[in-house]
C-alpha cells in the first residue's frame, strides 16, 4: 500500500492540485496547517478534506478556528497574523472554520498493520513544539511511544527521517529551506520504504493570486514572495 504523507500546505491550492495529480496513492495523511499565508484557503481546505484519509490540526488551523495566537516562529509571526486577517478570515466561511475546529490535535491510526502516531508539531506539544533532532531523540527513547512503527509530524517545514521512525515530510505549500519546490513523502508499506519527493508547480500563478489580493500591501507581499521563488 502506498501512503501519501504531506503537511503545511498553507492555502497554496496550486501546489496542492499539482501534488494530488502527480502522485498515485492508496491512503493520504495530512499533518496540519491547511491555512494562512497563501491565497486560496477555502479551495485548499476543500481539497485536503476530499483527499486526505487522516487529518490533524496545525497551529495555524487552531489560530483561525479558536481566534488565538498561532505562536509560530518570531520571524514569521507578523506575516501569519497579517495573512490571517487579510486573506484567511476574508475567504473562509463559517462552515469552513467549523471544519477546522473539529480537527483532532493527535491521532493514533493503523495502516496495513503499521501503527502510527500523527500530530502537527510534536507528541509532547501537539500544536506548538518544534521537533528537531534533540527532541526527536527523546521521543525515540520514550517507552510511551515504542508501540508505534512511525511517528509523523510537520510544523518545521523541513523534511526529516529520524532513526527510521520519526517522519516529517516537509512543507507541501511553503518550503523554508531555500528551495521553492514543495515537498512530501511516500511510504510503501509492502517494504517499509519511505521516499521524500519535491515537485514543480505553477508558482507564478500563486504569486499572481497573492499580488491581486495584496496589491495595496507591497511590503507584506514582498515578504511572502520569497517563499514561492
Amino acid at each position: 500500500m502506498k501512503v501519501l504523507i504531506f503537511s503545511d500546505i498553507h492555502s497554496n491550492f496550486d501546489a496542492l492540485k499539482t501534488l494530488i495529480n502527480r502522485e498515485s496513492y492508496d491512503k493520504a495523511i495530512f499533518l496540519g496547517d491547511i491555512v494562512d499565508y497563501g491565497p486560496e484557503p477555502a479551495e485548499t481546505l476543500d481539497l485536503v478534506f476530499q483527499e486526505a484519509d487522516y487529518i490533524v490540526m496545525g497551529n495555524h488551523d487552531y489560530a483561525v478556528a479558536e481566534n488565538e495566537d498561532c505562536r509560530c516562529a518570531a520571524e514569521m509571526h507578523d506575516l501569519s497574523e497579517f495573512t490571517r486577517e487579510f486573506i484567511t478570515k476574508k475567504f473562509l466561511s463559517a462552515g469552513d472554520i467549523s471544519r477546522l475546529t473539529g480537527l483532532k490535535h493527535q491521532s493514533e491510526i493503523e495502516i496495513d498493520g503499521r501503527k502510527m502516531l500523527i500530530t502537527h508539531a510534536s507528541p509532547n506539544n501537539n500544536l506548538f513544539g518544534y521537533l528537531f533532532s534533540t527532541e526527536a531523540e527523546m521521543i525515540w527513547r520514550n517507552a510511551n511511544y515504542r508501540k508505534f512503527d512511525y511517528i509523523m509530524v510537520g510544523h518545521t517545514h523541513f523534511p526529516m527521517l529520524y532513526r527510521g521512525k520519526i517522519v516529517n515530510p516537509g512543507s507541501s505549500g511553503q518550503p523554508r529551506d531555500g528551495n521553492w519546490m514543495p515537498m512530501y513523502a511516500l511510504l510503501d508499506t509492502q517494504n517499509d520504504e519511505l521516499v521524500f519527493k519535491r515537485f514543480r508547480y505553477n508558482n507564478a500563478r500563486t504569486i499572481s493570486k497573492l499580488s491581486d489580493i495584496l496589491r495595496d500591501h507591497q511590503d507584506h507581499l514582498n515578504s511572502l514572495k520569497k517563499f514561492y521563488l
